[in-house]
């Protein structure tokens, strides 16, 4: 299912301002992993204001496709910065499993993908460090960071630490939310923004229409 389901969400704006809205995706908790990824502003746009004869919607379609990325940033003076990422698909009907590793002298070396891991439960994502992946220590001294990127349908989704040693279980499983205010794409998302969020609940149909209203509120649409 690398095509992944196709998901439709109207949104309606009937508030008389004009919104700006985020729209993000949090990764259910995993009682056994110690690493939570960090949310990000996966949709950023905005809704034109509206009244009773004007009326303001947009919508957006995307097919739940999975990718995962090691990426290396490694900052060399103020004013360059230097980033390697390696991506794999995943594909959330299967087991998901990767090994990762760190290739040539840090920070001037590359992280890799060198393995399958599987432990056979789907709907989740196993990754397993190991240890010449550099230290949070080592990595904040030479100024270079190395972390676990997701993203879907082409945009970046969370973002996650990557410690050496290490193994991580997500949930493949996305609560989406939105919260209005200025973001940009990738921007994270903080807890203000988090605890202002309004949860998309999408049915069998995986078709969902939610009202914006005054006041930054959100409601259910028919």
């Amino acid at each position: 299912m690398l095509n992944g389901e196709k998901y439709t969400l109207t949104l309606k704006n009937q508030s008389s301002r004009f919104e700006r809205f985020a729209i993000f995706q949090t990764l259910r908790d995993v009682a056994d992993s110690a690493v939570k990824p960090l949310s990000l502003a996966w949709i950023v746009g905005a809704a034109a204001p509206a009244n009773k004869d004007q009326s303001s919607s947009s919508e957006f379609t995307w097919r739940t496709t999975y990718n995962v990325a090691i990426i290396n940033s490694y900052h060399m003076g103020n004013e360059l910065l230097s980033t390697n990422t390696v991506q794999m698909p995943v594909n959330i009907s299967q087991e998901n499993g990767f090994a990762v590793t760190y290739f040539g002298d840090f920070p001037y070396g590359a992280p890799a993908f060198v393995g399958s891991i599987m432990d056979g439960e789907k709907g989740f994502l196993i990754i397993q460090s190991d240890r010449r992946v550099p230290a949070s220590e080592r990595q904040y001294e030479e100024n270079c960071f190395l972390k676990v990127g997701f993203s879907m349908a082409g945009k970046q989704v969370s973002v996650a630490d990557l410690h050496p040693d290490n193994l991580y279980r997500f949930s493949l499983d996305p609560i989406y939310r939105i919260v209005t205010g200025e973001f940009y794409p990738g921007q994270i998302i903080g807890d203000d923004p988090f605890e202002k969020s309004y949860i998309i609940k999408f049915g069998d149909e995986l078709k969902k229409t939610i009202i914006l209203k005054d006041e930054n509120s959100f409601e259910d649409g028919k």
